[in-house]
């Protein structure tokens, strides 16, 4: 329970023994007294409570009591307490006149009348107590107002909110029922293009119910299922006992998947798979299953040339190699065949030479056959490289191997061929260049086609630079030309074997294009890569030929495969 506090009033007199007989009259009435002897007392005391009622003495030194009350009834905190002037018998008219215009409600001439000031001051504390009553009350009405106001606020929102709600779930609802309409059209779409319906099959009556008409769909005529509907009227005759097995088992185990002929009435013949499973009752027995059907005969057909056509294609691979490999075996065996006439004509050749008596004009003679002859046995040469490298009947004999020393006495033997076509041929490297394992005499060839090449491919006036640069792990050879160059389309193909970027009869450069393929394939016999890098038509080209370094333990020989490559 809440105690209600006492009203407050303010008694203002500047003599002590007034204020005490104000209180001592004072006493029984329901109030608490508070004393200010001066005006500025009484406006602190205004400041620190609020009061029912005022008594104050309109006489006293400083401020008087009109001035006092001007003062109070102007501020809005506390015009509205009521004040009552207590004054002497001798007090002017004027003064009254004064009290009651600044805001005082009634004048006490002293002597004072207790019974008097206790009715007069009791009026005013149970009118202050009503007034605060009232206050009081019509707060709690404008919160409950407020609080009406909030939840009506709240209510209208939820309301709305419903509302929305609805909307949105009418809209959801339609939504979804239109995309069921949609699912249903697209699925009955994708049903007839891949011609397939689903079933119902009462085991009992032996009814089939279709979800679209089996008959239309799988090309046949109207009643050609007979009054059952079931496809069982058109079996081929070699897939009855075979679908009669199925559904005897789908009767056992519950699951149904059979596929089986039909023959139209046109005598043409259609593939049906068909998928179902028997539905249990309460009671544990089915009485009916549902399943679906489609008619594969396109996949049946389609898979029917597929397998013809892996089968035609296998036929062709083995044709074409076992075309492979009689080219293979017959530039093997010409090659072969060549090499002896050659090397009894390069013999010949040398020892005619020798003869310091011929003219000189059949000695530059000779001397142009003996360079043929030459180019003729390298060109042999190289097919019968290639026939081992593709064979596999290659071995190296490993050793540890100075790229740099191979790299010079590569460029001292093609410096005549540079000089003759005024190329500049130079040689970056150190003669402590890093070791390799490797076959010197490969290695050499690979040096010499790639430094070759480089050399035929530069017109005059260019240069050749073989470089050597090693790593913790490598030995890299560089072979850089200001050539030709490699077009981009065939760059990709110029270390295929028997490909010429100008494959003319009237092309400038001759060859097989295989010493590039040969380079490369003893490059990844040697464990390392040979890469080729050009900037276009008439940029030149780089050759990168990268091996690993020498480790201590090295074998003696070692027979290893070759995979596919060519020449530019």
């Amino acid at each position: 329970m809440v105690i209600a506090e006492r009203p407050k009033v303010l008694i203002v007199d500047d003599q002590p023994r007034n204020l005490d007989a104000l209180e001592a009259m004072l006493a029984p009435a329901e109030c608490v007294l508070v004393r200010a002897q001066s005006a500025d007392e009484a406006l602190l005391s205004l400041l620190r409570h609020e009061f029912a009622a005022i008594v104050l003495d309109i006489r006293m030194p400083g401020m008087t009591g009109i001035e006092l009350a001007q003062l109070i009834k102007q501020r809005k905190r506390s015009e509205h307490i009521p004040i009552l002037f207590l004054t002497a018998h001798t007090a002017d008219d004027s003064d009254i006149l004064r009290g009651y215009g600044v805001g005082a409600v009634d004048y006490l001439s002293k002597p004072v009348n207790p019974d008097i000031l206790r009715s007069k001051v009791g009026v005013f504390i149970e009118l202050f107590r009503k007034t605060r009553a009232l206050a009081d009350l019509n707060d709690a009405l404008q919160r409950e107002v407020v609080e009406r106001q909030s939840v009506q606020a709240a209510l209208e929102r939820v309301n709305q909110e419903l509302e929305s709600r609805v909307q949105e779930r009418t809209l959801a609802l339609s939504r979804a029922h239109q995309g069921v309409q949609e699912n249903e059209a697209r699925l009955r779409m994708a049903l007839d293009v891949a011609q397939m319906t689903a079933w119902e099959w009462q085991l009992a009556s032996g009814e089939m119910t279709w979800a679209s008409d089996p008959e239309e769909l799988f090309g046949f005529p109207a009643g050609a299922f007979g009054p059952e509907r079931r496809t069982t009227r058109v079996l081929h005759v070699d897939d009855r006992e075979r679908v009669s097995a199925c559904l005897r088992d789908a009767l056992q185990a519950g699951v149904y998947d059979c596929d089986y002929r039909v023959v139209r009435t046109d005598g043409s013949v259609a593939w049906l798979t068909e998928r179902g499973r028997i539905v249990p009752q309460e009671s544990g027995q089915g009485d009916r299953m549902v399943g679906v059907t489609r008619n594969v005969t396109r996949e049946r057909e389609a898979e029917r040339e597929r397998e013809e056509l892996l089968l035609q294609a296998r036929e062709a691979r083995d044709e074409a190699e076992r075309q492979v490999r009689l080219k293979d075996e017959f530039l093997a065996t010409l090659s072969h065949e060549l090499r002896t006439p050659m090397n009894a004509m390069l013999g010949w050749l040398a020892i005619i030479q020798e003869d310091s008596s011929l003219p000189d004009g059949v000695q530059n003679r000779l001397e142009i056959i003996d360079r043929n002859a030459h180019a003729q046995a390298k060109l042999i040469e190289d097919l019968l490289d290639m026939n081992r490298l593709m064979t596999g009947n290659v071995q190296l004999e490993l050793e540890p191997v100075d790229l740099a020393v191979l790299a010079e006495s590569t460029v001292q033997t093609l410096r005549p061929t540079a000089d003759a076509k005024t190329v500049r041929l130079a040689l970056e490297a150190s003669h402590s260049g890093g070791l390799v394992n490797g076959d010197g005499g490969r290695l050499q060839q690979v040096l010499f086609n790639l430094v070759h090449n480089a050399v035929k491919f530069t017109p005059g006036g260019g240069h050749v630079v073989v470089g050597v640069q090693t790593s913790d792990a490598a030995v890299r050879l560089v072979v850089a030309d200001s050539g030709c160059g490699i077009s981009a389309t065939f760059l990709p193909h110029v270390f295929e074997r028997f490909r010429q970027e100008d494959p003319s009869s009237t092309r400038q450069s001759h060859g097989l294009g295989l010493g590039l393929s040969i380079a490369r394939h003893l490059a990844e016999l040697h464990g390392g890569t040979l890469r080729a890098a050009s900037a276009g038509m008439g940029q030149g080209a780089t050759f990168v030929l990268e091996l690993p370094r020498a480790v201590p333990a090295t074998s003696s020989a070692m027979p290893l495969a070759a995979s596919e490559s060519s020449s530019r």
